[in-house]
């Protein structure tokens, strides 16, 4: 994405690259819009990969390659831009975030400045889950797996072309392959997403292409039949791929491969369908396109909410600020070759990193606000204190015997489910139950079940399945998931499992109770709540409307409402409690914020449950 331009520029390396940023920023506009979209960023790979390739071979075989010069191109073509958009971020984050999202702001910055962003969210988040949507420089990731791959892979090339010349490019494969491998096989999916060991390969896939140009002579007729190939790679990964399958690994492969057949076929059919003005033009724009688009696309939401009539206008201007930074801010810099390059470079991360700290070390400024609008932020840690030490992170495993006993007495009620069920069991155990707290991170109670990302969980609901049964303390148990969660295609696996664990604990003499669907959002509750009280807006407004919700998990209801009665299982329907025939709320005037996240109620939202299960 941030490769030197080759000398002899290829408007189809452009117009790849313009189609590369418009798939990243239809993605995230909208996942549905381009549920493939994401993988524009390894599009940007592969082709910084082939160009980088070219360019270091160039110079090394012209003898005219130095290190430093290396870097100092790098700094010119990567900094000015950059520096600029952390600049507006940390401005707009001071007047907009809130606190705990503003300190999450600078930590990402500090890394980010240091070019090791991707190491950090590869510990705080997900890239597809609700919360990364909160994350001004979630996007940056990839610009430390770039500037990594330049630190070493000079490196590599130079010891390569000394001692091992023959083997250069059986290496370079080689690498590639274990590299994929690495993807492929990672256990955590956000270690694979964002590492370079796991998205090495789609660079050296560029190099790569650079090994076959040289090496094969392609006729008229080959040419265009790849040209064509690589269109439809590139088109049916964008279409078909989607944040459910795991990525990177195999997946990424045709968008990979279609991007290199692409660079390979220089005058094919599909490069000159590609080659298409306003591809290029926006190709030429990509770099800051890329930068700008995200945090205008984060900072508007938190002000205006989700509806998507809001992301026409803010993509419209971050072509705007684009063109403005390519033209005053880029190129200026790529152009003039200032003097006292690395002096500039360390002055600025020198500067970043100071505000950074100086943000962090105050928690995020929270004098910012007054003290409702604090309090409405506060809620973001309204979680169970208790979740730490009693829910089973994803993939890991507990013993029954060590699973949590909440409420200082031997439990009767087993609160069994995904991450749904944490705040609800610490709120019957507040309210005097003894409570055993069985739930672990996207693993719903639902046996035989599993998940790509999640081979853990079929093992563990089918050990906690027998104790439960055998407990003969255990009176009742609540069955609490998170059904949103669980895409359409595992969906009907998940409830079929769901109602196989029901009914062997029926069978059990035990009291099953379904926890039917929360009204769970893709936007911050605490956040949303405060800055509507910052902006004079009614909090009570902040949520979604009943029809949304009934639209959305009207089929789930259903089906649970078919089962429930055909097996006479008592029920409990948050939307009672949380909605009325118009809204479902995030807020309550006497309570206040009722959700800690989108996807979670907080201790005062769970509390509200209560007298709904006292009923029964």
């Amino acid at each position: 994405m941030t490769a030197d331009a080759h000398p002899q520029k290829r408007a189809d390396i452009q117009g790849l690259r313009g189609i590369a940023v418009l798939a990243v920023v239809l993605f995230h506009i909208s996942h549905a819009a381009l549920p493939g979209g994401f993988a524009g960023v390894d599009i940007f790979f592969v082709i910084s990969g082939y160009l980088i390739t070219q360019i270091l071979l160039r110079d090394m075989e012209a003898g005219a390659f130095r290190l430093r010069d290396f870097y100092q191109r790098r700094v010119r073509r990567l900094f000015p831009a950059l520096f600029a958009v952390l600049a507006f971020t940390l401005v707009a984050g001071l007047i907009i975030l809130p606190p705990k999202l503003l300190s999450e702001l600078v930590y990402s910055q500090f890394f980010t400045t240091l070019f090791l962003s991707n190491f950090a969210f590869a510990r705080l988040a997900d890239y597809f889950d609700a919360s990364a949507s909160l994350k001004p420089l979630l996007h940056t990731w990839s610009l430390g797996v770039e500037e990594q791959f330049y630190l070493v892979f000079p490196l590599l090339l130079l010891a390569l072309r000394r001692f091992a010349r023959r083997f250069l490019w059986g290496i370079i494969a080689g690498l590639a392959v274990v590299s994929l491998v690495a993807a492929q096989i990672t256990i955590r999916p956000e270690a694979a997403f964002y590492l370079p060991t796991t998205r090495a390969f789609e660079l050296l896939i560029g190099a790569l292409t650079v090994w076959a140009q040289g090496r094969f002579i392609l006729g008229d007729k080959i040419k265009r039949l790849l040209s064509v190939l690589g269109i439809f790679l590139l088109v049916a990964s964008l279409i078909f791929l989607n944040d459910l399958v795991p990525f990177p690994g195999l997946w990424a492969l045709p968008p990979c491969l279609g991007a290199a057949l692409l660079l390979l076929t220089a005058d094919g059919w599909g490069n000159k369908l590609i080659s298409a003005p306003p591809l290029v033009w926006t190709g030429d724009l990509s770099y800051s396109l890329y930068l700008w688009h995200w945090p205008l696309l984060v900072f508007a939401r938190l002000v205006f909410g989700e509806a998507l009539w809001i992301m026409l206008p803010v993509v419209i201007l971050a072509f705007v600020f684009a063109v403005l930074s390519r033209r005053y801010i880029e190129q200026p810099f790529l152009e003039k070759r200032p003097r006292h390059v690395w002096l500039l470079a360390g002055g600025v991360m020198a500067l970043s990193i100071v505000s950074a700290l100086l943000v962090f070390g105050a928690r995020g400024l929270p004098q910012r606000f007054n003290a409702a609008e604090r309090a409405a932020f506060a809620a973001a840690d309204d979680f169970s204190p208790d979740r730490k030490r009693c829910h089973i992170a994803q993939n890991a495993r507990r013993d029954y015997r060590d699973t949590c006993v909440l409420g200082g007495h031997a439990p009767s009620v087993a609160v069994w489910g995904d991450s749904e069920g944490v705040e609800l069991a610490k709120a019957l155990a507040d309210q005097g139950e003894g409570v055993r707290q069985i739930t672990a991170s996207a693993c719903p109670p639902s046996v035989d079940y599993t998940i790509a990302y999640n081979r853990a969980c079929r093992d563990h609901n089918a050990d906690m399945l027998l104790h439960l049964k055998s407990d003969p303390n255990i009176r009742t148990v609540i069955l609490a998931v998170n059904y949103r969660r669980y895409d359409a295609e595992n969906s009907a696996a998940m409830m079929g499992g769901l109602e196989l664990s029901a009914l062997d604990l029926q069978a059990a003499s035990k009291q099953v109770v379904l926890l039917y669907p929360l009204p769970v959002y893709d936007f911050d509750p605490p956040s949303q709540v405060g800055l509507a009280l910052r902006l004079g807006r009614d909090p009570l407004k902040v949520g979604m409307s009943r029809a949304q919700f009934d639209r959305e998990n009207g089929r789930t209801i259903a089906a649970l409402d078919e089962f429930a009665r055909a097996h006479n299982l008592t029920v409990v329907r948050p939307s009672d409690v949380l909605c009325d025939a118009q809204r479902c709320r995030v807020y309550d005037l006497a309570a206040g914020v009722l959700y800690f996240n989108g996807q979670h109620l907080g201790m005062k939202g769970a509390s509200l449950m209560i007298p709904a299960f006292r009923n029964h």
